[in-house]
């Protein structure tokens, strides 16, 4: 008999792959297109769908952790601050996707042309918000396996 305990674990793991394997894909584009102006529009094509698979992924992992409260995980701090980190990427997410990124496309230089310091500066933010949320789902990695 399949328990609801494994379902969630099996639900869990989804999630890490789909959203920490996207979020991983998605910055090293922007890495890319950072060290290459060229790559660019390459990037600018495939940032929504990889966002997409990010957001299901934070989706299932959110899913499973209520899940797992639910079904009477402890409260311990090292699980709070966890719960955070998990809340500060829900946060981060819609600011990359809704401000970031718009302005980053925007801004983009056209293929062939020199990238204007306006959009060298939206480049930068991007980067920097898209580091962070990357980090953020890494150390809640880690915080897990210490749970």
């Amino acid at each position: 008999m399949i328990s609801v305990w494994l379902v969630l674990s099996l639900v869990h793991l989804f999630g890490l792959a789909f959203g920490v394997g996207a979020a991983t894909v998605k910055i090293t584009l922007l890495l890319k297109s950072n060290s290459n102006p060229e790559f660019v529009p390459t990037y600018l094509q495939v940032m929504r769908p990889i966002t997409r698979i990010i957001i299901l992924g934070l989706a299932l992992l959110t899913l499973s952790g209520i899940g797992w409260i639910l079904l009477g995980t402890s409260f311990t701090p090292l699980f709070i601050v966890k719960i955070i980190l998990v809340f500060a990427v829900w946060v981060l997410g819609p600011i990359i996707d809704n401000v970031m990124e718009p302005a980053f496309k925007k801004l983009a230089p056209q293929p062939g042309t020199a990238p204007t310091p306006d959009f060298l500066r939206a480049q930068k933010r991007l980067l920097v918000f898209e580091i962070l949320a990357t980090l953020l789902f890494y150390i809640i990695i880690v915080m897990g396996v210490l749970l």
